[in-house]
């Protein structure tokens, strides 16, 4: 409430003709004149009283609705932000994460096909090569028997040298068969440590191709596409929440720009009703005892009024002294209101136009 309401209120507490009871009206037609008009003012300045409260009182709740709903936005805001940076970042990073995936698992398969048709073809040649093994294996069996039979006993002793366990005519061979003894019992022993060794070849093959169809490589793609699927729908909830949050947003930044004009729009009414009440207050105020200061009085300082003005005006009648102009001082005050004015709304060649203060940028901060 404005100083000038307060005055308002105390003097309409004390009577309820606009403060004017403490006038001593003349009663002639020039103040019964003023009595209408300033009646008729009266009620301006009631309304316009009861207009003032009103509209404070609904400026404070605009306020108090465009806090509310500025807090409401900036919530808004924040959760718009979040959802969308978690969509950049985490989103974006996800997504792109299930293609490099899913091309690992791809690559995997073609490889473990590769390896499969590799193992396969490797174990068929191993049970082959175990085949001509044993194969092998019963030759130098064979030979092992034909060179310890006793009727080969001569053969024996012409190719190494030596006879039967208990003959005792040895001989040196020739030097081209000088180690066919040696010869001979390799042929018949390397066989057999070679079929063992072909054994566990073809074991070790088994247990590899075991462990390459246990591995299961081909679960991976399932895997990978239930990933994807479930990380598609978990980006599509945080791209619909976001999108959610930016409609909200929008909605709420519009709301927020209606209740900033509707405050402004109020603050202006209200400054309106101010200005016109303190301008009904002024001239009910004036109009109950009309007095200009620049009117000379009617009571006993007439006189020294009168030489004032006699002193002021030169163009007054020299027969008419007694009756000077009363209004040019008058004339004068309110050309002196033309100078303020002019000084107040017009700008001359000389006139200095205030600049506004140069915006200062605000410090560079790093981004969250």
């Amino acid at each position: 409430m404005t100083t000038m309401q307060q005055q308002y209120r105390s003097k309409t507490n004390q009577s309820g003709d606009c403060g004017c009871s403490d006038c001593k009206d003349k009663d002639n037609a020039t103040q019964v004149s003023i009595n209408t008009v300033r009646a008729t003012l009266c009620t301006l300045l009631y309304d316009s009283k009861g207009n003032v409260a009103k509209l404070e009182t609904k400026f404070n709740g605009e306020n108090e609705v465009f806090k509310e709903k500025r807090c409401i936005f900036l919530n808004t805001e924040k959760s718009y932000r979040r959802y969308r940076n978690f969509e950049i970042c985490t989103g974006t990073e996800l997504i792109q994460t299930n293609e490099s995936v899913k091309a690992t698992v791809a690559q995997l398969k073609d490889w473990n096909k590769t390896l499969n048709t590799t193992l396969t073809n490797l174990f068929k040649q191993i049970k082959d090569l175990k085949t001509k093994f044993t194969d092998l294996k019963d030759a130098a069996c064979k030979l092992d028997t034909a060179y310890n039979d006793k009727c080969n006993a001569g053969q024996k002793k012409a190719i190494t040298g030596k006879g039967g366990e208990n003959c005792d005519d040895q001989k040196q061979p020739i030097d081209a068969c000088k180690d066919a003894g040696n010869d001979i019992k390799e042929l018949i022993c390397i066989p057999k440590g070679l079929s063992h060794d072909v054994d566990s070849i073809f074991q070790a093959s088994s247990d590899v191709i075991g462990i390459q169809i246990f591995s299961n490589i081909d679960a991976l793609d399932q895997m990978q596409k239930d990933l994807s699927t479930k990380s598609t729908a978990f980006d599509k909830l945080i791209s619909d929440a976001m999108k959610t949050r930016k409609t909200e947003l929008d909605t709420l930044q519009t709301d927020l720009v209606s209740s900033v004009k509707t405050i402004t729009q109020v603050a202006i009414d209200r400054n309106t009703q101010r200005a016109n009440f303190e301008g009904y207050y002024d001239t009910t105020d004036f109009l109950c005892c009309p007095k200009c200061s620049c009117v000379p009085k009617d009571d006993g300082d007439s006189t020294d009024n009168n030489k004032n003005q006699q002193s002021s005006n030169t163009q007054g009648n020299k027969d008419c002294d007694d009756c000077p102009p009363r209004l040019k001082d008058c004339e004068k005050e309110i050309c002196e209101i033309c100078e303020e004015v002019q000084k107040t709304f017009c700008c001359t060649d000389n006139t200095t136009v205030p600049q506004p203060p140069p915006t200062q940028q605000p410090p560079k901060k790093n981004c969250d």
